[in-house]
């Protein structure tokens, strides 16, 4: 008797030549970067397949290896992708005057991870002299605090933005942070303080009460539960300066920001003049008893200030030794250098002219202001003199009452006599 023996292949192909395809089942949840964390994805493969052609029951999978059966889903479960990024806001720093309280430089925290997290904040002064918007640190801002914005009025309010962290941020959701500080009344234009935010991932899942809690990496190989993997990464440091170099992987971000001191540049000057004595008059006056002479009192703002001034009083105290002249003569010879004698430039009673430099007011100047308290701003009782600029410099078109803008002058003049 002859024995025949089959190869492999001709076993198959007496078994019936099984013809199979396999076909992913719909039961699964579809990965994605985003997939929030805690997220079960699963997956069941099924088998149609045939033997001598006939069909045969189709066999479902399972994480073990199935024979029969509809079968098991194989599942795993997304772990927690910790990545955020904080920038600075605005695009550019925060305008302030000497003695701002409450000045406000604003941040954007962002959660790019793919789970719920609190952020811890500390906000303030940087350490160093880092340049911002082309400017380098000279200064520290005081009294600093962080506040998170609240969504009830947009932009930073006293009263509403009061929480000290973020609390319970979603996935790819963002949250507005302030850092909010005090100006030196010593500091001058063009000064400027660099501010930091720095935005730490703690545990989320528990709203209200405090931060939740510090988080770390899980160590070792991947667990059947939520495992945390820090995803941040590394940063070069931005050209404006608002992003310094950051390390990867560390759950934290920081950005900067900047007040930069915008303000008046005030000057004040006080010359005197002699204009004539009652021997020699206008030629070659000395400074002898009966002697006139004209005080001038100048005020600038800048050319190169980035504000204007509301001005408010300048006051002077004569010296004892001179006597007040009411009337602002202008003597021509010895005859007419007395307070008395001489002409008045504009009028009996009008002892000061005031004039405006490098400006743009449509009123009239100079202008002679009277030696009694009135409407124009100008007093002299006893032996004080006193200006009031904001009716010395009322509201014209494209000012307000005693506004002295960059590049502006404001020149008050008055006689006195040598006793």
């Amino acid at each position: 008797m002859k024995r025949y023996v089959q190869s492999a292949p001709s076993q198959i192909k007496a078994l019936g030549f099984i013809a199979a395809a396999i076909l992913l089942s719909a039961s699964q949840t579809v990965w994605a970067a985003g997939t929030a964390s805690g997220t079960t994805i699963s997956n069941l493969a099924t088998l149609s397949y045939s033997v001598g052609a006939v069909a045969q029951p189709v066999i479902g999978s399972s994480s073990t290896g199935n024979l029969v059966g509809a079968g098991t889903p194989t599942t795993f479960v997304v772990d927690n992708k910790v990545n955020l990024t904080v920038v600075e806001a605005n695009a550019t720093f925060t305008s302030v005057v000497p003695g701002q309280t409450a000045a406000v430089t604003q941040f954007t925290v962002t959660n790019n991870g793919n789970t719920v997290q609190d952020y811890a904040l500390t906000g303030g002064n940087v350490s160093g002299t880092p340049t911002v918007f082309t400017v380098a640190d000279n200064f520290d801002a005081t009294s600093c605090g962080t506040f998170v914005e609240s969504g009830v009025t947009v932009g930073y309010q006293l009263a509403q933005d009061t929480a000290l962290f973020i609390d319970e941020l979603a996935a790819d959701a963002s949250k507005t942070v302030y850092v909010v500080c005090s100006i030196p009344n010593t500091q001058v234009n063009g000064d400027q303080a660099v501010t930091e935010l720095t935005a730490t991932t703690r545990a989320g899942g528990s709203a209200g009460g405090s931060v939740g809690a510090a988080i770390s990496q899980t160590a070792g190989a991947d667990t059947a539960g939520v495992d945390i993997v820090f995803a941040d990464p590394a940063t070069a440091a931005s050209v404006d300066g608002t992003i310094p170099l950051q390390t990867a992987r560390d759950a934290i971000g920081f950005a900067r920001d900047a007040f930069r001191v915008a303000s008046a540049v005030i000057s004040v000057q006080k010359t005197v003049t002699l204009v004539c004595d009652p021997f020699n008059g206008i030629t070659n006056p000395k400074n002898i008893p009966g002697a006139i002479e004209r005080w001038t009192i100048t005020i600038s703002n800048a050319g190169a200030a980035a504000a204007s001034a509301s001005l408010a009083q300048v006051s002077d105290t004569l010296n004892a030794a001179t006597t007040f002249d009411p009337n602002l003569v202008a003597p021509t010879n010895a005859a007419t250098c007395g307070s008395g004698t001489g002409v008045a430039e504009s009028a009996a009673g009008s002892g000061f002219k005031l004039d405006v430099t490098g400006d743009t007011r449509p009123g009239t100047y100079p202008k002679y202001l009277t030696t009694t308290a009135d409407a124009d701003g100008a007093t002299h009782a006893a032996s004080l003199v006193t200006i009031d600029y904001s009716q010395g410099l009322p509201v014209e078109v494209g000012y307000g009452a005693g506004e002295l803008k960059p590049g502006e002058s404001v020149v008050v003049y008055f006689n006195v006599t040598i006793n």
